[in-house]
């Protein structure tokens, strides 16, 4: 088939690296996939050096008849019949500029379990330029229903993230605890994502020097960057705490990471899906979460995990000494972790979902005009 993934996103985050891992698994499936998105972006650097075909557009208003001919001139040329959208800006641009267009379908994916407001620009986007919908869970799928009695329950589809578990099982291509200065003997409490509030950072430190006060040899990882690198440093500092918080920095070799730690932890006041916890567990890992959005639907409490209420750092704490103290615990929920992987968060699930519904919506749209 022939794809279009349109995003609009300055920044590159979760949903960008969900969308250029996907574009390269349907363009390994021999389809012609392209991504549509802002000039002089990271997303344009990354899908280029990626091997994707990159068209780049200057996305203004939602409704910049400009973008929607140009969009529209865009599906024309190319033949396009599939368009999925990252945001619900660039549904409407694109939705509209898909009616100029014949026989092209459109396919929203929503990442977070934000609600849709019941108003008519939200009533004529997901109800009329929608062909289908994707939800990453069942947390955004209630959530998109639940101020939106006008949205079809089945237009809404679930298909969870996948990843390629083989390099989370592999040998580590690099050994961070040697680099890191941390000894084999030593545990290894990891965080990987955005320094910043949302993701829980006041209560994991919190929750950490509650556990090292109590545990010997135990450190805190934290892979990424962010607005809170100084905020780290100064309460490692002022507790004590120097030797056992590091700040390694972003890091591209992910699968090595998951491999130096023993429990990934993901304090989350909200978030998108949580992808860090299906690498995490396709390690071998066992995860600390919080419980919001789809987070229950991939850490199962005292399973694989556990799960602990938003900005608890006392229920952290216990639950970070639990799985620290009692290894054969860490090696079961790790173990659990990997199966529920393999069976619900793979790559190749992931794809064969998608592949399905865009054929069959597309076979749908193509039919309309017959039926009519």
């Amino acid at each position: 088939m022939r794809i279009l993934f349109v995003n609009s996103i300055q920044m590159f985050g979760g949903g960008e690296v969900w969308m250029l891992r996907t574009l390269s698994a349907l363009q390994n499936r021999g389809h012609e996939v392209s991504l549509l998105c802002r000039p002089s972006t990271q997303l344009e650097r990354e899908a280029r050096a990626a091997g994707i075909s990159v068209l780049t557009l200057k996305m203004r208003g939602d409704l910049d008849p400009v973008v929607i001919w140009k969009t529209a001139r865009i599906l024309r040329r190319n033949k396009i019949q599939i368009v999925l959208t990252n945001m619900d800006k660039e549904l409407r641009f694109a939705g509209l500029a898909a009616l100029f267009a014949p026989g092209c379908a459109v396919i929203p994916r929503r990442g977070i379990d934000y609600p849709l407001k019941n108003r008519l620009q939200y009533r004529l986007s997901y109800g009329y330029l929608a062909d289908a919908v994707i939800a990453n869970s069942q947390a955004t799928k209630r959530a998109l229903l639940r101020h939106s009695p006008w949205l079809a329950e089945g237009k809404v589809q679930v298909i969870y993230n996948g990843i390629d578990p083989c390099p989370f099982m592999a040998p580590p291509e690099r050994d961070l605890r040697q680099e890191w200065g941390i000894p084999l003997t030593h545990r290894i409490i990891g965080f990987v994502g955005q320094l910043d509030e949302r993701k829980g950072i006041d209560e994991l430190l919190v929750a950490f020097a509650h556990v090292a006060s109590s545990v010997n040899h135990v450190h805190l990882v934290l892979c990424g960057i962010g607005p809170l690198e100084d905020k780290i440093r100064q309460f490692a500092a002022t507790n004590g705490l120097t030797d056992c918080v590091h700040l390694v920095g972003f890091h591209r070799q992910i699968p090595s990471v998951m491999q130096a730690i023993d429990c990934l932890v993901l304090p989350s006041h909200w978030e998108g899906f949580g992808i860090v916890l299906i690498e995490a567990m396709a390690a071998g890992k066992p995860c600390i979460t919080t419980a919001i959005s789809s987070m229950p639907e991939i850490v199962v409490d005292q399973t694989t995990g556990r799960i602990v209420p938003v900005g608890d750092s006392d229920a952290l704490a216990e639950a970070m000494q639990q799985i620290v103290l009692d290894p054969e615990l860490a090696r079961r929920f790790g173990r659990c972790g990997r199966e529920r992987v393999l069976d619900l968060f793979q790559l190749d699930t992931m794809i064969d979902r998608l592949e399905e519904l865009f054929a069959n919506i597309w076979n749908h749209v193509n039919r309309k005009p017959f039926q009519e």
